[in-house]
């Protein structure tokens, strides 16, 4: 919801006063669980939380585009994303750290006196990087409106559907392994969270790597590199349940689609932002939003599949990268796109 309101709404009035709300909320928000009196109010604090975080996700890329565009805009994503996705390995040891020293409480503080330092910094020193010439209208009407706009972009629509199909298929990896890990390899639950930060170093070298090919060759081919990674991925995770290759290799194979995932990030964004300079914050909404939707639907599947190997992973894996290849081709239309320079 979050990105849904904040994408549209920083189209209307510009990005810089729906990045201080949403850090003053987040800090809100994070007091409220700090504080709650019940659980009640503690998953209320939670939900704020997602809705603000969400917001400056979505407000952070629109800014991005507003910056950058074409070729310049693939290599700023790829030094952001040397920041950005380190969190996808840090996280989790910092927050098993911090729970050793603190509860739930101290951690509503430190993130509530974290996010109001962030506030203080671009209080002070963060422009507004959209120009006022460029904002659309205000009207609720007229701000929705800008959806059924970026969605006559038939490569935009493209995008979506490939977000779609490497989310189900990322969050088939993220849903099942600590299960597999357990059942099939006997790795204690404490110890799953080591070999999910080792495949988000994965993905994090993926970024790069995607950010720095798209440099050398059109973004779009990297795009399809990195759908056949993630699909070579899966058929060897189905190889290894049906030999029984063992664990190196179900981890190896999981690094490696965390790998091919990373790879899709910096072209994704790039193919899909830069024909909308003044609908990014929108078209960032609709991107993400997407593949949010997707994987909540896709819940029973997860539940679904065998999580006594990686067979099921597997098969979902191959199954969306095979669509997504066929979204490629039939839906953006790779040959038809306009040369990025």
């Amino acid at each position: 919801v979050g990105v849904v309101v904040a994408g549209p709404l920083s189209d209307a009035i510009g990005r810089r006063w729906p990045a201080i709300v949403a850090l003053l909320g987040f800090c809100g928000a994070s007091l409220i669980t700090a504080f709650a009196p019940s659980i009640e109010w503690f998953f209320a604090g939670r939900a704020l939380q997602g809705f603000f975080a969400s917001s400056l996700l979505v407000v952070g890329a629109a800014m991005m585009r507003d910056l950058y565009t074409g070729l310049l805009l693939v290599r700023a994503v790829g030094r952001q994303m040397l920041v950005q996705s380190t969190s996808w390995f840090i996280g989790p040891f910092l927050g098993s750290a911090i729970i050793y020293f603190t509860d739930f409480r101290g951690l509503g503080l430190m993130l509530a006196g974290f996010a109001f330092l962030i506030f203080l910094l671009v209080a002070k020193s963060l422009p507004d990087t959209m120009p006022r010439e460029t904002r659309q209208k205000h009207t609720i009407r007229e701000l929705f409106g800008r959806f059924a706009n970026v969605f006559k972009d038939r490569s935009f629509n493209g995008y979506v559907l490939l977000q779609v199909c490497i989310n189900v298929a990322l969050f088939s990896y993220l849903s099942v392994a600590p299960f597999v890990y357990d059942a099939r390899y006997g790795v204690p639950s404490n110890q799953v969270g080591i070999f999910l930060a080792l495949n988000s170093v994965a993905a994090y070298l993926g970024a790069q790597a995607g950010a720095r090919l798209s440099l050398r060759i059109q973004p779009q081919w990297v795009l399809l590199m990195a759908l056949c990674v993630g699909g070579f991925a899966g058929a060897m995770q189905m190889a290894t349940a049906q030999f029984n290759f063992g664990f190196i290799a179900f981890t190896g194979f999981i690094a490696l689609f965390g790998f091919g995932f990373g790879m899709t990030t910096a072209p994704i964004y790039a193919l899909s932002m830069v024909p909308h300079p003044n609908e990014a914050g929108t078209a960032q909404a609709m991107l993400g939003v997407s593949g949010m939707v997707a994987t909540t639907a896709a819940g029973p599947l997860y539940v679904a599949v065998d999580h006594n190997s990686s067979i099921g992973i597997g098969a979902i894996m191959l199954g969306f990268m095979i669509a997504a290849v066929l979204v490629f081709f039939l839906v953006v239309q790779p040959s038809k796109l306009k040369v990025m320079t």
